[in-house]
């Protein structure tokens, strides 16, 4: 069953008066769930701004976009509150979606230990490295039990022990129902996915593995 699916997206952005420059032109894709799909391309190339529009956090100028349950997305700047704990941090998207306080805060602890910051939990965004600020990104995207996450070059400012740490938690999401689409620019990153696609000049292609 397919739990994203996206027809003909299409996206152009207003320079100046009329002119407008179309950034995708026509973008098909679907997910099933449990899925791992990597989206490749060079910079500039549209990547987090179809990211961005499969999470509903931008709206496609023309295009069907149909997603199943809930999402995760682990942003490629992390995005975390700087006045809260990692804790607090990972509890805010409970918080929006009025789960259960207590099994909440539970979850949050689980995965918290799981990507080996148990001991940080008090510890403000500030007091973390890169790569403990992309696991607590991680535990935030994972704690509302998402069915597909959505991840934004999520080793793109990591180094390279670090970035194959996070690929390792990624490649073993613990519920494996859970699907994933990461766009990135690295080969590294995209030999952990199902399928690979890439995105030149606003249109998608599959790429052979």
């Amino acid at each position: 069953m397919d739990v994203l699916r996206a027809d003909d997206i299409r996206k152009s952005f207003k320079i100046s008066g009329k002119v407008s420059l179309e950034v995708l032109k026509g973008v098909s894709l679907s997910v099933a769930s449990g899925e791992k799909v990597a989206i490749l391309g060079r910079s500039g190339s549209g990547k987090s701004t179809l990211l961005h529009i499969l999470g509903g956090l931008l709206k496609a100028s023309s295009g069907q976009l149909a997603v199943s349950g809930n999402v995760g997305f682990v942003f490629q700047a992390y995005h975390l509150m700087p006045e809260l704990t990692v804790l607090e941090n990972v509890l805010l998207p409970t918080m929006a979606r009025r789960m259960c306080k207590a099994s909440a805060r539970a979850n949050a602890l689980r995965l918290l230990k799981e990507v080996g910051l148990a001991e940080r939990l008090e510890h403000l965004p500030g007091e973390l490295s890169g790569g403990e600020r992309q696991r607590v990104a991680i535990a935030r995207a994972l704690v509302t039990n998402p069915d597909i996450v959505l991840a934004d070059e999520p080793t793109g400012n990591l180094d390279v022990m670090t970035g194959s740490g996070i690929l390792g938690m990624l490649s073993t999401l613990k519920d494996a129902s859970c699907a994933l689409v990461m766009v990135t620019h690295s080969q590294d990153a995209a030999n952990i996915c199902d399928r690979t696609f890439v995105l030149e000049d606003g249109v998608l292609r599959a790429k052979e593995q």
